[in-house]
This record gives C-alpha cells, sequence and structure tokens, in this order.
C-alpha cells in the first residue's frame, strides 16, 4: 500500500503536481496530459484518460483521480499477492503430502524358532506369521476347564519368519537405508525385545555388512569429491550404563 501511494504520489509530483494539466505551451501542459493519459491506460482506467487528451482535467479532480488509481494498485497488487500466496500453500501442501507418502519409522518383526529348552519341555509353537501379520494362539481355558484358543493378530510393515536367513534381514531391512544417508538424511537401526528373543542374534553381523556397503558409497566418485567422512562408535548399553566396546568396556 505505501508503495502504491508513493508511486502515485511521484507520478503526481512529475506530471505537475499542484497545477492544472490544460497548461499550453509546446512543453507544458499537452505532453503532461499525454504521459498521464498512457499512464492510466496501463493502469486500466482508459475511460479517465479521455479527457485528458481532449478537454483537459480540473486540479480539483486530481486527489480523486489518484485516489481510484491507488485502489486500482493496491487491489492489483493484493491480488498477486494472493496468487503467491496460494501458489506457496498448494507447494506446501504437496511436499508436505509427498513427504508423509514416505515412511519415517518401519517396524519389522522377526519371528525366532524354538530354543532348545522349549523343544525339551515340548512346548507348543503359538506364533504363525502371515506376510505382514503375525498371530499369536494363546492357549486359554473357560470357567468349565473347557481348553480353548484365542487368536491375536497384529501387523506391521513387514513379518520375518524363523527360516529368514541374517543375510536376508540384512538386504531387505538394512542395506536400502545405506543411500539415504548420503543424501544428508539420519538414519538409524535399533532392534527391541526382551532377554532371549534374538536381538543379538540378528544385529552383530549387521554392522559389519553396514560398514563395507558406507565405504563403497564412499568410494564412489560422486560422494569422494564431497569429502564425506566416516566415524564409528560401537558401545553397548546395560543396567543403565555405558560401555565402549571399542576401548575394553569402559
Amino acid at each position: 500500500m505505501q508503495q502504491s501511494n508513493a508511486a502515485a504520489t511521484a507520478f503526481y509530483d512529475h506530471a505537475g503536481g499542484g497545477r492544472s494539466f490544460n497548461n499550453t505551451g509546446p512543453a507544458g501542459g499537452d505532453a503532461g496530459d499525454v504521459v498521464m493519459a498512457r499512464w492510466l491506460q496501463s493502469a486500466g482506467l482508459q475511460h479517465l484518460a479521455f479527457p485528458l487528451t481532449s478537454t483537459g482535467i480540473d486540479q480539483r479532480l486530481i486527489p480523486n483521480l489518484l485516489m481510484q488509481v491507488n485502489v486500482l494498485l493496491i487491489a492489483k497488487e493484493q491480488s498477486n499477492t494472493d496468487a503467491s500466496t496460494s501458489s506457496f500453500i498448494a507447494n506446501e501442501k504437496e511436499i508436505s503430502t509427498r513427504e508423509n507418502n514416505v515412511a519415517k519409522i518401519k517396524v519389522v518383526v522377526r519371528k525366532r524358532p524354538l530354543n532348545k529348552k522349549e523343544i525339551s519341555r515340548k512346548e507348543d509353537d503359538i506364533v504363525t506369521v502371515d506376510e505382514n501379520a503375525l498371530t499369536v494362539h494363546e492357549p486359554k481355558l473357560k470357567v468349565d476347564l473347557t481348553a480353548y484358543v484365542e487368536k491375536h493378530e497384529f501387523c506391521f510393515d513387514a513379518v520375518l519368519d524363523e527360516h529368514v536367513t541374517n543375510d536376508e534381514v540384512y538386504r531387505g531391512i538394512v542395506e536400502p537405508i545405506i543411500p539415504i544417508i548420503f543424501q544428508r538424511t539420519k538414519a538409524t537401526c535399533f532392534a527391541y525385545g526382551q532377554t532371549g528373543s534374538g536381538k543379538t542374534f540378528t544385529m552383530q553381523p549387521l554392522p559389519l555388512r553396514a560398514a563395507q556397503d558406507l565405504i563403497r558409497f564412499l568410494h564412489q566418485p560422486v560422494y569422494h569429491s564431497q569429502r564425506f567422512k566416516l566415524w564409528l562408535s560401537y558401545f553397548e548399553i546395560y543396567g543403565g550404563k555405558l560401555f565402549d566396546l571399542l576401548s575394553d568396556r569402559k
């Protein structure tokens, strides 16, 4: 709004503000009238430009004229602002939608086989796997001691059965994360579960495989020229304490 007012005021001064645009003389009012007529036409006020080129315009009408020009300029400026704002909001929504389509967290469940103790006690395997879901078959007894099985189904991004190897775990879950790191994105892979559920067995070979792929990427020309650096830490958190495995568990 301030810019529009300033533009109108500047033009008013340039055209001879405070004087009638109907002054005579070869370099006087006629030239000013033509300039102002062209300016009004460019501003979309052609109906106000005609009197200037014919009979002239009274000095007392200038403030009202400038008021109309100001309103028009403000309206145009507001329209452009609204359009750019709407475009920005649309782009922001598009980016947000695109980001939401990319999973930030992926949860994968791996079923372990029965261990030796469970087999020696002739315990039953109560977990079955079906694609991205697993079902827990919980044995129960009714009030009259009738045995029945209650099924609990849980869905995840992926479920791996007891026949999947560590190499398959790496290729399907960890390996796709490696390139993302080189796109300046943080990536984390961790195992969670109760004692004896197979966390150590699953995770132990994965960092070595990941390190090999990281070094392979670092040697690629496209990344080598960017001077990436690799830091490595290897530690264990147990019982509320942190042990540095690269420094004799200190």
